[in-house]
Parts: structure tokens; sequence; C-alpha cells
């Protein structure tokens, strides 16, 4: 498969996977959210809306959901992080062409979001190391054009060690 080299900030020899690779993947992702709507990604329902080549990112949209707030009537926090981190994890997936598993996340919660809101969360890749990837992820609120959160996210490179378990998509018994 012929590979493209990445703009990503590296200390190896880095390469980014061909378009037409990235948009099979956002597509992968579209379909296996639609057939796990019952894990915590499927019940957040994300709309893989856009892939940006140039620019490295995956833009994802969500509406905020009934079972998503917290007793005040917020989105909760942890539903916020969960969110960054499945865009800024589709990123890497997207561009690197395989999982890679969330090591760190630092979030930075900055405005309210309520039942209903509708929300815009783009991930990217912004280093890639031999043994550590940084993403990060923005997400605004489209109702009221207020930024919500960032985060900084750092996933483990396995891609050889992760062969066959989370690699490829497909989780493995055994």
């Amino acid at each position: 498969m012929e590979t493209i080299k990445t703009k990503i900030s590296h200390t190896k020899k880095v390469t980014l996977m061909p378009p037409e690779f990235v948009e099979s993947r956002r597509q992968f992702l579209h379909e296996e959210r639609q057939a796990t709507p019952n894990d915590v990604n499927g019940m957040m329902d994300p709309h893989y809306v856009d892939v940006n080549y140039e620019e490295g990112t995956m833009t994802l949209k969500f509406e905020a959901k009934e079972w998503e707030m917290n007793r005040v009537g917020i989105l909760h926090g942890g539903v916020t992080s969960a969110m960054l981190d499945h865009a800024a994890g589709s990123a890497v997936y997207t561009f690197m062409g395989h999982w890679c598993p969330t090591l760190d996340m630092d979030i930075k919660f900055i405005s309210q979001v309520v039942l209903g809101d509708t929300l815009t969360c783009v991930g990217r890749v912004i280093h890639c190391g031999e043994r550590f990837i940084t993403a990060e992820a923005v997400m605004t609120n489209d109702t009221n054009g207020r930024l919500v959160a960032i985060g900084l996210m750092e996933y483990a490179n396995g891609a050889d060690r992760a062969k066959g378990a989370i690699g490829d998509g497909v989780r493995q018994e055994g």
C-alpha cells in the first residue's frame, strides 16, 4: 500500500495512510458504531462528518442526550472526556492505521452543555514517536458557539504488539 509522508512532528520517519484508506477507516468507524449501540461509544452516537487529510483532522458530532446529563442538568464531565478521547482516538486510528490504547488525558473544561445541544469535536494527531502518539481534541457547542473543552491525549503506539488484539479493529478472544 502506498503511503504518504506526514506533517505530524515525529522522532522517527512516520507515514500516514493514503487518502482512500483514511476515508475507508472513517466509513468503518461509522458502521462499527451502528453495529455496537450498547457500548459507550455507540451510546454517545458519534457522527463522523469529515476527514481533512491535509490538516490531519477527524471531525465528529454528538448530541447531548438525557443519560449523559449529571444531577444538575449539564453534560457529565466523564462523558465530555469520553467524547474528546473518542475524537482524538478516531483521528489516531484513521491516520495511523491502527487502534492505540489511551495512556493519559488532560482535559480542560471551559463551558457547560445542556440537554439537546449539538457538539462538534475535532481530533488531530500532533506527534508520533516510536512508542507514544500525542493527539488533541477540541469540543465546541454548535448551539451557542462556545468552546466547551479541550483535551490533550497520549496513546501507546504499539501497532506491532497490538496486531490481532486492537490493531485490526476486531477483538480476539483467548
